[in-house]
């Protein structure tokens, strides 16, 4: 299947996209299906032939806050269904939310035949079920904020668990290029309101951001000499098709190149403008 293909009217999601993309891209080079941030403890260094164990890491650091007594896990955004798989091998009953199509089909080859997808957004999920935990990993941004913790609260059994492991934005005068990432601020302004008890509250920024610096060497020595050599072999045979595209998308071209090749989506600036956060809760 095409990462482009979807269904008739549907708006191409540049996020889906980018997961997709990442997921191929991850498997072939690096042999990992994981799709989230990698957590580099123990001095392993920020290359890209450790992503892998990195991600390995965090996969571990997850588990290892899942409470006692846990049996049953909603894996909301479950991504390639990889965190699932883990999750399952190790005796929990788990279901996913998952509104991509193309990552919904390729969870559904590597999950137990007994996990049920929800195939849409998590704030349009539709069941009676209740689980132990309800998984936010790296999906919690996704979601707008009145139906994250909400939601999650109503499909819980008494005294269930929220997990939530993601970034947040700390850059409130938007001084930086990297997107993504509820306010951070408003985030601890409205957090305590949803009834929910912090049992963990991890600062992970430092152990996470070596993925940044990853992603940046990659754009920076790789996907940059590539962009570069193509529009000078399309130049060199179609001339005045270069010239055209260019002035019809000058401020495109110039967005994307200065986004992707400036240098300035590294680890360094996501310490200073994001803040990753885990989280365990518990309802009251």
């Amino acid at each position: 299947m095409s990462l482009l293909r979807r269904k008739k009217n549907r708006k191409i999601d540049s996020k889906e996209v980018g997961l997709e993309t990442g997921l191929m891209i991850f498997k072939f080079f690096l042999k990992t299906e994981y799709l989230h941030y990698g957590y580099f403890i123990n001095g392993l260094e920020a290359d890209i032939i450790n992503l892998k164990k990195a991600h390995e890491n965090y996969t571990a650091m997850l588990i290892s806050h899942i409470p006692a007594g846990t049996k049953t896990i909603l894996d909301v955004g479950c991504g390639s269904g990889k965190t699932a798989q883990v999750l399952s091998s190790q005796g929990y009953n788990v279901d996913c939310v998952s509104p991509s199509q193309l990552l919904t089909s390729y969870a559904r080859k590597i999950t137990p035949g007994d996990v049920q997808f929800f195939q849409c957004k998590f704030e349009d999920i539709n069941t009676d079920k209740k689980y132990d935990l309800v998984l936010f990993s790296e999906s919690f941004q996704y979601i707008p904020l009145d139906k994250s913790v909400p939601n999650a609260r109503n499909l819980l059994n008494p005294g269930g668990y929220i997990m939530v492991s993601d970034f947040f934005n700390n850059d409130p005068e938007h001084k930086s290029k990297l997107g993504g990432g509820h306010d951070y601020a408003k985030w601890l302004q409205i957090k305590d309101s949803y009834g929910i008890k912090t049992l963990v509250e991890n600062d992970i920024t430092a152990e996470t951001a070596p993925t940044i610096s990853i992603v940046d060497q990659f754009h920076m020595e790789v996907l940059k000499p590539v962009w570069s050599s193509v529009w000078a072999l399309v130049e060199d045979k179609f001339p005045l098709v270069v010239k055209l595209v260019r002035k019809l998308y000058t401020k495109k071209i110039a967005k994307l190149e200065k986004k992707h090749f400036s240098g300035e989506i590294n680890g360094e600036n996501f310490v200073k403008y994001k803040k990753y956060m885990f989280y365990l809760f518990q309802v009251e």
